[in-house]
């Protein structure tokens, strides 16, 4: 990974330059760069990562001018049988900012008109950053169904499950997070959710945030008889169980990818309400360092955000202890 500089990017019809505020590091950003298979094949360079970010528009429509966005990253056809009802996210022409697109890892991107959210009146740029993947968890806790008092279990403790265990939360879950790692489990706790290193019993919801076939097994295995598990991560493309268990207790296992225009507009909603002690600000020049840590596994933040002008990776440290 390289800082380059290359020409200012051009808009065409509909769409927008964004002056880019932060960008966070996606967990497949970070498969892409280590060459976990699967992503690998995905992200191949040269390409410009990036598509969690916020910023104001430099360029478009008079009436968007100026204001502090969150962008929607997916880019679709608009006519095709998903797009027409509403679930775009499953446009078999679909295209993402970052990945089929030049991302937001820079000082500026073109992004459509489509994808531009006005950030809530006061809600500082950054945060608008936390909108995409905080979407990624309102869309997989809107398929469990209704959470009201509902045990759930969580696994993994990095940013996707933490977001999936506060949106359940919300939603009047009774949350558990699962990781083996103890930052992680102290990280929950200090955040008021629940934690352990393995699960005890049934529940009714399991969120698999990982993606590996202990988690995904477990997610299965611990469900109650006619329970849902959630899949939302994807380590792993290939992960054998028992379709016994599944069939003669009538447990639902269902994917969820990416979000709906509806999800990702009540993500910008929450955006400024979700906690910010793990969040580390870095500046975009250190961007290949931050990288670096997080593949070493030796971050100590939920989320890294690059930001064009923010502050030395030495002189951020997380909030809540």
């Amino acid at each position: 990974m390289e800082m380059r500089e290359v020409d200012a990017p051009f808009p065409g019809p509909g769409e927008a330059i964004v002056e880019v505020a932060a960008c966070g590091v996606c967990g497949s950003d970070l498969e892409g760069y280590v060459g976990t298979p699967g992503m690998a094949d995905r992200r191949v360079p040269p390409l410009l990562l990036g598509h969690e970010f916020a910023g104001t528009v430099l360029e478009g429509p008079d009436e968007w001018l100026g204001r502090a966005v969150a962008i929607h990253p997916l880019v679709t056809d608009g006519s095709c049988r998903f797009c027409r009802s509403g679930r775009r996210y499953l446009c078999p022409n679909r295209e993402l900012i970052g990945l089929n697109r030049p991302g937001a890892l820079a000082q500026q991107v073109v992004v459509p008109l489509s994808g531009l959210h006005a950030l809530p009146e006061g809600v500082p740029q950054w945060r608008g950053a936390l909108a995409e993947p905080l979407a990624v968890a309102v869309h997989a806790v809107e398929l469990a169904g209704p959470l009201l008092e509902r045990e759930v279990l969580v696994f993994g403790g990095g940013a996707i499950g933490f977001f999936v265990a506060w949106a359940a939360r919300r939603a009047g879950a009774k949350v558990q997070v699962i990781d083996i790692s103890d930052t992680r489990r102290e990280q929950a706790a200090a955040l008021g959710i629940a934690s352990a290193d393995a699960p005890q019993g049934e529940v009714d919801v399991t969120f698999d945030t990982v993606g590996i076939e202990a988690t995904r097994a477990a997610a299965i295995t611990h469900l109650a008889p006619g329970g849902t598990a959630v899949f939302v991560g994807l380590h792993d493309d290939e992960s054998p169980f028992s379709f016994y268990g599944l069939i003669l207790q009538e447990r639902q296992v269902r994917g969820s990818y990416c979000y709906s225009d509806q999800d990702f507009a009540r993500a910008v909603s929450l955006c400024g309400e979700v906690p910010d002690d793990y969040i580390a600000h870095v500046p975009l020049q250190e961007g290949a360092s931050a990288f670096d840590a997080l593949a070493a596994g030796s971050s100590e933040y939920l989320k890294v955000l690059l930001e064009p002008d923010g502050p030395s990776l030495s002189e951020v440290s997380p909030t809540c202890t």
